[in-house]
């Protein structure tokens, strides 16, 4: 089941089929389909808001709603008029009255599906030709084929399997099994941007506690999307205990600082997370996830990060952490030493990874930058959605031998250890396999080669021992 909201109410049944969820905005409280009542979502001149207050307000006339608006910009205050507190904002100024007239409450998820995927009444026949636009001359047209028995899909409900709603100020599922009659093969369903309330009704949602009670409703549930909900990793882990079968979870920009563990079985077949545009910046709190025993792909674009580490093993040694992880994600970050670049090579699965634009990267060229990266992490098979060659990764590693081999010398010491300093270790841990690989480069292999033609000389001498006397021949010959 798929969805993308912003804020949901209890529904029993109707979401039974749904594969994914696209859920936008950010968080409130319970609201009835219809009913105006605090935590309800509202629309009001191009802006979302949470109700907060409804009743009167000293020396005004009616009733007035107190709403926290999204769109903090939008706001006014935090909920006091002439010294008198009749709401709090979450975010400081992000609230304002309006009339309760000014408010609109939306319409039900049926009835939004009807309108936009109903036939029009204004017409019996669907248009076969689309005037195009055009200053001047003959009027030209292009004849639509097949738009009738496309537009007769679209009005039977029933055959309905991608719904996109977004924006469109669905307020809730409407009545019991009204959804599910009237489309019961939902697969993909967009509610991003509309007026949901709770996780009981779906969009600014309110963290549902006992979430146990839901789970039937998102049994189906594979992919979850949570963009821009201003949910912190607890609540979006308070939530999870409804979404028991959850395979794919995107969190962006929720402003994420601090992550936890997930408590088993939470999580426990999730294959993808994306937490992009997250402010995350220690590694540490990556390494908390580390547990997810199913999880494949992770997306840490634009986190802030400046470095990694698996403390859990050494150099040489593959970390206990994320153990079925293929793809990572870490572009747009400030990752700074060539050392966060060899820690993931601790990685037992890691096949595909994305690295551009971190400062370590841009402090060689790009083709150096790609060989080292693929020299320091040894079961690479793709490197910035570009596949590595066996030549090419024959010839990184070559390179990489002969760029670091007197570091690999000296890091032996004066003492003549039987192996390589720690130091040595840590910022190039697939040294001493690739010495296995390839052995070592041979010394005049990394001389630096001159260009004088003097330097490139042999001197011959020619004499017999025959003829003693006879001065010696001396010759110089070019090598080529």
């Amino acid at each position: 089941m798929r969805i993308n909201a912003g804020r949901e109410k209890r529904v029993k049944g109707p979401l039974s089929n749904i594969i994914c969820i696209l859920v936008k905005l950010k968080l409130s409280s319970n609201m009835g389909a219809t009913a105006l009542e605090i935590g309800s979502r509202v629309h009001c001149e191009g802006e979302h808001g949470t109700v907060l207050y409804i009743g009167q307000i000293s020396g005004m006339e009616g009733t007035w709603l107190g709403v926290e608006w999204d769109n903090q910009l939008r706001g006014k205050h935090s909920g006091s008029y002439k010294g008198v507190t009749y709401f709090t904002t979450r975010i400081p100024n992000a609230g304002s009255f309006i009339k309760i007239s000014k408010a609109d409450l939306g319409i039900s998820c049926p009835n939004a599906i009807k309108i936009k995927y109903g036939k029009s009444d204004h017409s019996n026949k669907t248009p076969n030709f689309i005037n195009l636009p055009q200053n001047s001359g003959t009027e030209r047209q292009i004849e639509m084929v097949g738009m009738e028995k496309i537009m007769g899909k679209q009005s039977n409900f029933s055959q309905l399997t991608d719904v996109v709603l977004s924006g469109m100020l669905v307020n809730g599922p409407g009545n019991e099994h009204e959804l599910k009659d009237l489309a019961p093969n939902i697969r993909n369903l967009d509610l991003s941007e509309n007026l949901l309330a709770s996780w009981e009704d779906q969009n600014h949602l309110k963290i549902l506690e006992g979430g146990e009670s839901c789970q039937e409703c998102y049994k189906s549930l594979k992919l979850l999307v949570l963009n821009s909900m201003a949910y912190s990793w607890k609540e979006v882990l308070s939530c999870a205990i409804m979404w028991p079968f959850i395979e794919e979870l995107f969190v962006h920009d929720n402003e994420m600082l601090i992550l936890e563990p997930p408590s088993s079985p939470i999580f426990s077949k999730l294959k993808l997370l994306s937490l992009e545009n997250n402010p995350l910046k220690s590694w540490s709190e990556v390494n908390k996830l580390g547990s997810l025993a199913n999880l494949e792909e992770l997306y840490l674009d634009n986190t802030t990060l400046e470095f990694i580490e698996f403390p859990d093993s050494s150099p040489t040694e593959k970390t206990n952490l994320f153990k079925n992880l293929k793809f990572l994600c870490i572009k747009n970050n400030k990752l700074k030493k060539w050392e966060s670049i060899a820690e993931l090579n601790k990685l037992r699965n890691l096949k595909s990874l994305l690295i551009n634009n971190n400062p370590v990267i841009l402090s060689v060229n790009a083709e150096t930058a790609r060989q080292l990266i693929i020299a320091k992490i040894q079961g690479l098979e793709s490197l910035n959605r570009t596949q590595i060659e066996r030549s090419e990764r024959r010839g990184a590693e070559l390179d990489y031998l002969k760029r670091y081999r007197s570091e690999w010398v000296e890091s032996y010491g004066p003492s003549a250890q039987s192996k390589p300093s720690e130091t040595f270790l840590i910022c190039h841990p697939t040294y001493l396999a690739l010495l296995k690989k390839y052995g070592a480069a041979d010394e005049n292999e990394v001389k630096e080669q001159s260009a004088l033609i003097k330097d490139s000389l042999i001197c011959v001498k020619i004499f017999s021992p025959l003829m003693p006397d006879k001065p010696i021949l001396t010759k110089n010959y070019q090598l080529k």
